[in-house]
């Protein structure tokens, strides 16, 4: 039987309290809609891109790039984001501590108004390395996002409101690449000369959300623990609660996280206590595996998938448009998801069926000259993945952090978390065309293998964590591998 135990306190106060509500919309569209955007927004408009980067080259070296040369530039040009975000999230630990969570979303919006220019300005530069240079610095500040963002609305929210706005970083990625597919379209910006202005669009919703910052609530966790700065942290509390009643509560929950001696914990600190080591090792294993079960294959080269089962290029980016509104409908209900059911049986039921339907895939994709109907499967597939993978695997792994670990760790886990989950999107991104051309399509088996090995994660040492204190989570799981998480 399966933990489901609710520590929270009968009276604790839970309104959806207009700052609480703002903070959490304003900071998801400003900032992970913009990431999602980016991570995207090079998917239909590549012919262009290449054929583009290919003359400049030319023109400005003398250089022809062989096919080959290519393919490998346009990996580069893909997956370099995804470096950026490595590094963005190595950073990410101490900024959120230095500047504060809310700071951290003003770094991130910098960061990716620099990339806007740096993307509107290469064609008419001429310039491939500013192409590089811009998607590098929107990789730093989507690191940042995919840090902070979590933590931050995990921190503002009650205990019972935890689930349904700690998804808000995964929905406003899903809503980005939505967005992405919509303004790259041949008819909107994805044309051979407007593909520049649909890389840079989603500075329109960073110019929405960023205008009223200063009215954002800071995180009272990181007043109170990190700072120490108690009053400031009651007064935020009762802003965002609307209330005074029941804050006592909250404030008592923060006071046994900062018994400890220290406020905040370093690297070295988190990574060599053996109390950490369980947490630490689902987090990474839930961020890697959320890019190594496919999702990264599909979202970066789903026209191309569409392509090869037989479809014309206009058809494929329409059908790539239709897969990603499926994967947006389906992550628009994980706040819901989250609230109503346990952690705990969403993951195990998201990783099953991800590692089923892509062994599914494989074979489909394998055998379908000599079964036909099989190209019409695989399509099937990647509709019935985006649903699966959405059900958990997409959203959980950007919070379930910050329901592992009390906020002296939660920063730097948070950090190497994300720095796992960043690296392994490179290494799909950028080896998915060279492991498709040497593995063929059972390199499909090889996602089906990750999300298998999410699964028996989740099923012997994930506690379940919907409404139980971080403190009551930690204590379940300090004891590595003989931690009994199941009751």
């Amino acid at each position: 039987m399966e933990l489901k135990s609710r520590n929270e306190p009968a009276n604790r106060a839970t309104r959806w309290t207009p700052l609480l509500v703002w903070s959490a919309i304003g900071s998801t569209v400003g900032s992970a809609v913009p990431c999602g955007y980016c991570m995207g927004v090079i998917n239909a408009p590549a012919v262009h891109m290449r054929s583009w980067c290919q003359q400049t080259l030319l023109a400005n070296y003398g250089v022809s790039l062989s096919d080959a040369t290519l393919d490998t530039l346009w990996a580069l040009i893909v997956a370099i984001y995804l470096i950026g975000g490595v590094f963005g999230s190595a950073c990410a630990g101490w900024a959120a501590n230095r500047f504060g969570r809310r700071g951290c979303f003003l770094l991130s919006g910098v960061l990716l108004l620099l990339g806007s220019f740096m993307f509107v300005s290469c064609r008419w530069l001429h310039s491939v390395e500013l192409l590089l240079i811009g998607r590098i610095v929107v990789g730093l500040g989507g690191g940042l996002v995919s840090t902070c963002l979590p933590m931050y609305h995990s921190e503002i929210a009650a205990i019972s409101q935890r689930g349904t706005l700690g998804v808000g970083c995964a929905v406003g990625f899903s809503v980005g690449l939505v967005i992405s597919q919509i303004f790259t379209l041949e008819s909107v910006f994805g044309g051979e000369e407007t593909w520049h202005y649909g890389l840079s669009s989603y500075i329109i919703f960073m110019a929405i959300c960023y205008a009223p910052f200063c009215y954002y609530a800071e995180s009272p966790k990181w007043l109170y623990i990190v700072k120490q700065r108690r009053d400031e942290a009651r007064q935020m509390l009762i802003h965002l609660r609307g209330t005074d009643y029941g804050i006592d509560q909250e404030i008592d929950a923060m006071a046994a996280e900062a018994s400890h001696k220290v406020t905040t914990r370093g690297l070295g600190d988190v990574v060599t206590d053996p109390k950490l080591m369980l947490p630490l090792l689902l987090l990474c294993s839930y961020q890697g595996g959320q890019q190594l079960s496919g999702c990264s294959a599909i979202f970066y080269y789903s026209v191309s998938i569409f392509r090869n089962g037989g479809l014309s290029s206009s058809t494929a980016a329409v059908m790539s448009l239709c897969a990603g509104n499926v994967n947006l409908a389906i992550s628009l209900m994980s706040p819901l998801l989250m609230a109503k059911f346990n952690r705990r049986t969403l993951m195990l039921m998201s990783s099953g069926f991800c590692g089923l339907v892509m062994f599914s895939f494989a074979w489909m994709v394998e055998y379908t000259d000599k079964v036909p109907w099989f190209s019409y499967g695989t399509m099937a597939c990647i509709f019935l993945y985006l649903i699966a993978f959405q059900l958990a695997l997409g959203p959980m792994p950007s919070f379930i952090g910050a329901e592992l670990f009390e906020v002296p760790s939660r920063s730097v886990a948070l950090s190497i978390g994300n720095q796992v989950g960043w690296g392994c999107n490179f290494v799909v991104g950028f080896l998915f065309p060279s492991m498709h051309s040497w593995l063929g399509s059972w390199v499909f088996l090889v996602f089906s293998m990750f999300a298998g090995l999410v699964f028996v994660l989740t099923k012997l040492y994930l506690p379940e964590t919907r409404g139980v204190e971080v403190t009551t989570v930690a204590d379940l799981v300090s004891k590595g591998f003989r931690s009994k998480v199941i009751k």
